[in-house]
């Protein structure tokens, strides 16, 4: 009996140490274990780490329908970096949107005691960002290495058929999140998923009431819960980041409020083409030419067909200039073109009409530009959409691209935003309706130089460079954001390491421009010896991709190829000591390409570097392999040309 009584004793115990070492995530609770954390072990780089996070979002209804979201979050501050996490933002709409209760805190530790740090509340302002949008902000006081900070708020809309989106995974990883979403049998939502997380969502339906009666309605219930989760740490070659992150989207699919007519909303592809038409997206597509005049007088000179679309395209652009906002509706394009700016849905209004009437048949794409994020592929979307582009049926039944926003743009050449692998064709409905452009202008660049020492053993010559497609108009709007070939000149001194002393440029604004220019370089010299790079001008001097391993897909801007190859005539005096190896590479059956070749003969050096990239997205699996193949690449690139004087 006495041994049963210290069992149970030791077992009360054990279960009162789990009980304590259970953090307390109500808010004010913050422990001294809490505030005397140093980092975080899971990610010890971490410049601060989300302790717990709740949020709940649920409706009253009553009199009025309202949307409710209760928020917490608690934020250990690890290093300097992390206190821009004291640095708040949050949304809402002027006279539809508000918040309450908002309180925040900071803790310290200072000489062992726990001191706090509330927020004044005539350190609240409130900015207007748009012409009903707004932002309430704060900065939570005397945050620095080692505070933990608390906030907390309830926010009430009228907007009901709209619900936040729950972000699981931060950029800085998150100890403990608990999610809640409460939605009335009145609403029906879609949810997508995303991320690479394994997400532990529980779905129930519980018990409603209206407010002031007895008049009862079901409830569909979403909970998650998750710990330990990682951050999603900021990686080179990826077009939205956020497709990867870890949360959950919700997308209205109907409307059945007491007493009204039940609606649906975009439940297929079929019904979003049908919402389209019957809404101002459809008027505007349709809407007469504001430039016949001009389009007529470059008809009547009948060029080519996609001469003709190139210089319709730049008659619009000429008129009218981009904002910088991507929309897919517009109230009126019309007065956009009396203004002589819009967005890219009246832009593309307007040169959709001008080229229909020109004779050609058009269609537009619909899609989101790659930093928005894809459309769902799960399910259709009116929401996600943000823009839209052309397609023009050629004489010979194929089909010409155009987007009116950049003026480097041209026909099949759009700015690589609008590149994506998974837009619609308006009108078309199910699975045949999806249209890929990722890969309609593959990029090319060809650089040859012919180069020799002067007396100074400088290297000294002309290069030309031929650039097609994407480059084309990299290289393009490069030029156009300097101001002037002047300041161009500098950037391209300062990333090929040389000085130049003229330069010619040709076909600005079009899928082929070439530069050429006289340049200047100044060689490393040790001794009798004279050190040149394996390509002369920079190729690839670092591998981009540094992390040990990568949760989420590495995606490049375009398919590319490259070829860079050179003459360079020997100094009088001076023989080849040693060359770079030669190297052939070869990865992803082929989708990536390296080699190299360098040979001597007849008082002179000639090389030839081809990189050849067929396949623009590599999947965390392939990430090791790229990554290895990329660090044979800048092995070969950082070999070294080596020349030795003659005794």
């Amino acid at each position: 009996m006495k041994k049963l009584i210290l069992s149970l004793a030791a077992t009360l115990a054990a279960v009162s140490l789990l009980q304590a070492q259970e953090p307390d995530y109500r808010f004010g609770k913050v422990s001294e274990e809490e505030l005397r954390m140093e980092r975080y072990d899971r990610d010890p780089d971490a410049e601060a780490v989300v302790l717990c996070e709740e949020v709940r979002t649920y409706y009253l209804i009553g009199n009025q329908f309202t949307r409710m979201t209760d928020y917490f979050i608690r934020i250990k501050v690890l290093k300097a970096e992390g206190k821009e996490y004291a640095d708040v933002e949050l949304p809402y709409v002027f006279q539809r949107e508000n918040y309450a209760n908002l309180d925040a805190v900071a803790y310290n530790l200072v000489d062992g005691k726990v001191v706090k740090t509330p927020l004044k509340k005539q350190y609240l302002f409130r900015e207007q960002v748009g012409e009903e949008q707004w932002l309430l902000k704060f900065s939570v006081p005397e945050v620095r290495e080692g505070t933990v900070i608390e906030y907390r708020y309830r926010m009430n809309s009228d907007f009901i058929t709209y619900i936040p989106t729950i972000v699981v995974q931060h950029d800085i990883p998150t100890e403990y999140i608990r999610a809640a979403v409460e939605i009335p049998e009145y609403l029906r939502f879609n949810i997508d998923t995303k991320g690479y997380l394994s997400l532990d969502m529980q779905e129930n339906v519980i018990a409603g009431r209206i407010a002031g009666t007895n008049v009862p309605y079901n409830v569909r219930e979403i909970r998650l819960e998750g710990r330990d989760i990682p951050a999603l740490k900021k990686e080179p070659f990826v077009w939205n980041r956020n497709e990867f992150r870890s949360m959950i989207d919700f997308e209205l699919s109907q409307l059945a409020l007491p007493f009204t007519q039940v609606e649906n909303f975009s439940s297929s592809w079929k019904d979003v083409n049908e919402l389209l038409s019957k809404i101002d997206f459809n008027d505007n597509i349709h809407m007469g030419n504001p430039f016949k005049k001009e389009v007529d007088a470059i008809v009547a000179q009948k060029p080519a067909p996609r001469q003709m679309l190139h210089e319709i395209l730049r008659m619009v652009q000429s008129h009218m200039k981009w904002d910088g906002k991507y929309r897919l509706m517009s109230p009126s394009p019309n007065d956009a073109v009396k203004r002589g700016s819009g967005n890219s849905a009246e832009i593309n209004s307007v040169l959709m009409a001008a080229v229909k009437d020109a004779g050609f048949d058009v269609v537009p794409i619909l899609l989101n530009p790659r930093s928005m994020g894809r459309l769902p592929q799960m399910y259709a979307t009116l929401d996600g959409i943000n823009t839209f582009i052309l397609r023009v049926t050629l004489d010979d039944g194929k089909f010409a691209y155009l987007d009116g926003t950049d003026p480097d743009s041209d026909v099949d050449l759009l700015p690589t935003e609008l590149l994506v692998d998974r837009a619609r064709i308006y009108g078309v409905d199910g699975n045949v309706g999806w249209c890929d452009i990722s890969q309609l202008s593959p990029s090319s660049t060809v650089i040859n130089m012919n180069l020799h020492f002067d007396s100074d053993l400088s290297l000294r010559g002309w290069i030309t460079e031929r650039f097609t497609n994407q480059s084309a108009m990299q290289y393009s709007s490069a030029c156009t954001k300097a101001g002037s070939e002047e300041k161009y000149a500098e950037g391209l001194e300062e990333s090929h390491h040389i000085r130049i002393d003229s330069l010619t440029i040709n076909g600005r604004g079009s899928a082929l421009l070439t530069q050429q220019y006289a340049m200047t370089r100044e060689t490393e010299k040790a001794g009798d010896f004279i050190y040149l790079d394996a390509t002369v001008i920079p190729f690839l001097s670092e591998n981009p991709f540094r992390s040990a391993e990568r949760s989420y897909p590495v995606e490049f801007d375009s398919a590319d190829s490259y070829l860079i190859q050179g003459t360079i005539r020997l100094p009088e005096g001076y023989v080849v000591e040693e060359l770079p190896r030669a190297v052939r590479l070869n990865a992803f059956n082929g989708d990536i390409t390296c080699s190299y070749i360098v040979q001597a003969a007849n008082g002179a050096i000639q090389f030839r570097m081809q990189f050849k990239q067929k396949r623009l997205i590599f999947q965390p699996g392939e990430y090791a392999d790229l990554q290895a193949f990329y660090g044979a690449v800048v092995n070969m690139c950082n070999g070294k040309i080596v020349l030795r004087k003659q005794q």
